[in-house]
C-alpha cells in the first residue's frame, strides 16, 4: 500500500470513502465541506493500493489546521479528523501505516501537538494518544432540568433569543476562555465555517443580558425530542442558570436535555436529584510530535527556583521524539540539552502529553502509575515547571 498527501484527482476517492462511512453526499454538511473546505483548507493523507489498473483508497485521514493557545503561546496544531478505512482492508493493519505517515508528516511541517476526537480510545491509546480535555457530561429529562433550576438565577438577568452572529459572539468567547489552555484562538475564517455549519444544522442561539450588556450566550439545537447545548459560555454562575432556565422551557418541543460542559462545572452542587448530577466524561486526545520543541518553548512560570531534573522521554512510534534531557531551570529561564546523566524521572510520551498539557500534574501522573521517578523529589519541580490548567475546546472538525 501506497501513503501519501491526497490531490485533487484523486478527491473522488475520498468523497466516496466519506459517503460510506460517514455523511451522505446529499446531506449539506457533506457539501459544504467537499465545496468550501476539504483540500483548500486542510490536508487529506491516504493509503492507495490498485485492484487491476484502478487505485483504491484503503484508509484515510483529514487534518485540519487550527490555532490553540497552550500555555500562553499560540501554536497551529492539527486536529485529525474523519479517520476511516474501507471495510474491505479492515483487519489488514493499514492504520498504523497510515498514523506513522501523518506523523513524519506533521513533524516536517513543524507541529508540536495533534488533538483527535477518538470514537473508541483503544484505537488510539498504543499510538501515545492520551486525553487532555475532560467534560462533565450532563444527560436528563427536561422536566428535571426545569425543577433543578426552578430558583437559580435573578430576574433581572434577561434572555433572547438571537441570530448566529459573529460580531455578538466572537468578543464573548474571547473574553470567557482568556484564562483557558488548549483552546481554539477563533479566527475570522474559523468562525465563518463554524457558524455556516451550525446554519446548516440548525443550531440556535440564546443570549443572556445583565443590564442591557451581554452575559453570556448558549447554541443549542433541538432534535430527536432532546434539547442538546452545544456550547455555553458566561461571566457568572447565575447568568449560565439563567440560560438553562430558558432552555428548560422547551418541554413542548423536546423531553431530554444533553450538555456536556467544561469538566470544572459546578452546577450540579445545587441538584435534589443526585440521578442529575452528570459525571466526568473524557472528551479530546492529544499526543506530543516533538517534546524537545514543546520544552525549548516552554514560557517559564514566575519565580521558578534555579533547580534541574533529568527526563527520559520515550516514544515507541517516533523513534526521533525519544529523548534523555536535562532541564535547567533558573529565574525566567529553561535550559534544555541532551544529557548522558543517570535519569531522575520517566515517563512515556502519553504521560509528558498530559503533563505538558496541564491535564494532570507529575505528581498526579507518578501517583497513577504513569510516571517513574527515581527522584520523587523532582516531581513538586514539574509541577512548578507546568502547573493544572483548565484545558478547554470545543470544535468537531
Amino acid at each position: 500500500m501506497i501513503y501519501r498527501v491526497v490531490n485533487e484527482e484523486r478527491l473522488p476517492l475520498v468523497k466516496e470513502l466519506w459517503d460510506y462511512c460517514f455523511e451522505k453526499q446529499d446531506e449539506p454538511f457533506f457539501q459544504y465541506y467537499f465545496t468550501e473546505y476539504c483540500l483548500k483548507n486542510n490536508m487529506v493523507i491516504g493509503g492507495f493500493d490498485l485492484v487491476g489498473d484502478k487505485e483504491r483508497l484503503r484508509t484515510m485521514v483529514h487534518v485540519n489546521p487550527y490555532m490553540l493557545r497552550i500555555r500562553g503561546k499560540e501554536q497551529l496544531t492539527p486536529y485529525l479528523v474523519g479517520v476511516a478505512t474501507a471495510p474491505e482492508a479492515r483487519g489488514q493493519h493499514a492504520f498504523a501505516p497510515l498514523l506513522s505517515t501523518t506523523f513524519d508528516v506533521l513533524r516536517s511541517e513543524g507541529f508540536t501537538f495533534a488533538n483527535l476526537m477518538p470514537i473508541y480510545a483503544g484505537i488510539y491509546l498504543p499510538y501515545e494518544f492520551a486525553y487532555c480535555y475532560y467534560c462533565h457530561s450532563y444527560a436528563m429529562p427536561l422536566a428535571d432540568l426545569g425543577r433543578e433550576m426552578a430558583q437559580a438565577a435573578g430576574s433581572e438577568l434577561i434572555v433572547e433569543r438571537e441570530e448566529l452572529q459573529k460580531d455578538i459572539l466572537a468578543p464573548l468567547y474571547e473574553k470567557f476562555t482568556a484564562g483557558y489552555n488548549g483552546v481554539p484562538v477563533r479566527t475570522d475564517f474559523q468562525w465563518q465555517k463554524l457558524l455556516t455549519v451550525h446554519n446548516l444544522e440548525g443550531v440556535q442561539c440564546a443570549v443572556v443580558y445583565r443590564n442591557n450588556t451581554p452575559s453570556g450566550y448558549m447554541l443549542y439545537r433541538i432534535a430527536d425530542s432532546c434539547f442538546t447545548v452545544l456550547e455555553l459560555l458566561t461571566d457568572a454562575y447565575d447568568a449560565r442558570n439563567r440560560l438553562l432556565q430558558y432552555a428548560a422551557m422547551h418541554q413542548s418541543s423536546a423531553q431530554k436535555f444533553s450538555w456536556l460542559a467544561p469538566a470544572w462545572d459546578k452546577t450540579y452542587l445545587g441538584f435534589a436529584n443526585q440521578e442529575n448530577t452528570g459525571s466526568l466524561q473524557p472528551f479530546m486526545m492529544t499526543r506530543c510530535l516533538d517534546a524537545r520543541k514543546a520544552l525549548n518553548q516552554l514560557e517559564v512560570p514566575e519565580n521558578m527556583p534555579e533547580d534541574s531534573v533529568v527526563l527520559l522521554l520515550s516514544d515507541k512510534i517516533i523513534d526521533r521524539n525519544s529523548h534523555l534531557l536535562k532541564l535547567h531551570l533558573a529565574p525566567n529561564k529553561l535550559e534544555v540539552k541532551s544529557t548522558i546523566d543517570t535519569e531522575e524521572v520517566t515517563m512515556d510520551m502519553a504521560a509528558f502529553t498530559q503533563m505538558y498539557m496541564g491535564t494532570f500534574t507529575a505528581t498526579e501522573l507518578w501517583e497513577a502509575g504513569k510516571i517513574r521517578a527515581a527522584a520523587p523529589e523532582k516531581l513538586a519541580l514539574l509541577d512548578r515547571l507546568l502547573p493544572k490548567c483548565r484545558n478547554f475546546i470545543n470544535e468537531y472538525f
